[in-house]
């Protein structure tokens, strides 16, 4: 994420109020905000996330397969968006 900045230089800045992209904080809270930086997951984790998408593959496989004639062309299968969703997440959160 490039667009981040330094927690440090938010402090130390002389702006006393600081946007969250919703709503004006005062600058001083932003030492009790969550980091911005995803938190990768463990081991057991990943395990247990690959494993709950290959049964959601399969439930959407069978979706699928059952709604082959009812589904618009320009429509995604929910097998590719399953794939796609544990692409994304393995990008972001595998260490």
């Amino acid at each position: 994420m490039d667009d981040l900045i330094s927690r440090q230089a938010a402090l130390n800045s002389p702006v006393t109020m600081v946007s969250d992209g919703l709503d004006w904080i005062p600058a001083y809270h932003i030492k009790n905000l969550p980091s911005a930086q995803p938190e990768p997951l463990t081991d057991n984790e990943q395990r247990i996330f690959l494993a709950a998408m290959g049964r959601e593959e399969k439930v959407c496989k069978q979706v699928d397969e059952e709604c082959r004639d009812c589904r618009e062309p320009y429509e995604d299968s929910l097998v590719w968006t399953c794939r796609e969703i544990t692409r994304k997440v393995k990008g972001v959160l595998w260490t």
